[in-house]
């Protein structure tokens, strides 16, 4: 049963005679939607199958980020979508259906903090980890205490349509250059996330998300 509050036509929430009605946000702020109820039906179509476990796959891998990676940072980096979706959004359009495998995505511009090249490699003796290493300068807005935020993603997904993906949170400060981070996983491909939080002078500002692809270190 659709709920209508307040107005001539109000802002109807449910579904009614076949139509569901929800929200949506847009550059005018949140809208009502509505679309027609259908129901998805078996299907042997192998492309069909293969876009449902990508995105399957997906929605795996920002639970198991958590709201901690996408509920801030994250929000509205996509246009007006929310912090989960916009997730969703860079995964998915980085992501070959044809194989099922995620590519390292385009930059997402989460701001302007100054941001330098990184570079993940296999760790060099550590089973399952890899090291990433990054220039120190600070531009003209970066500090030395800035904060190295990292979150990583397996470029493949499992038969079922998992994929593992890790929040590594703020790892290290700029001044620092490199660190090691463990997956969990020897030998595993992996789509890195490396971004900056400001701190000092540069409290409050982000930079740059940009992506990579590694594999840990194998056994």
């Amino acid at each position: 049963m659709a709920v209508v509050k307040g107005g001539l036509h109000g802002r109807p929430r449910g579904k009614v005679a076949g139509i569901v009605y929800g929200g949506a946000r847009s550059r005018e702020g949140k809208v009502v939607t509505a679309r027609e109820l259908v129901i998805p039906g078996p299907t042997t179509d192998a492309k069909v199958i293969a876009q449902r476990l990508v995105f399957k796959s997906m929605v795996f891998a920002c639970q198991y980020l958590a709201a901690q990676c996408w509920q801030e940072d994250f929000n509205r980096a996509i246009g007006q979508l929310p912090g989960f979706q916009s997730v969703m959004s860079i995964l998915l359009g980085s992501t070959a259906y044809a194989d099922s495998l995620l590519l390292p995505p385009p930059i997402t511009p989460l701001g302007n903090l100054y941001s330098p090249a990184f570079a993940p490699v296999p760790h060099g003796s550590v089973a399952g980890s890899i090291t990433i290493t990054w220039g120190t300068g600070l531009g003209s807005n970066g500090t030395d205490l800035d904060r190295v935020v990292v979150w990583i993603v397996e470029k493949e997904q499992t038969l079922l349509g998992i994929r593992s993906a890790l929040w590594k949170g703020e790892v290290a400060d700029r001044v620092d250059g490199t660190v090691d981070i463990a997956t969990g996983a020897s030998g595993t491909d992996w789509v890195v996330c490396c971004y900056l939080r400001g701190a000092g002078t540069a409290v409050g500002k982000l930079s740059p998300a940009k992506y990579y692809a590694v594999k840990s270190n194998p056994p």
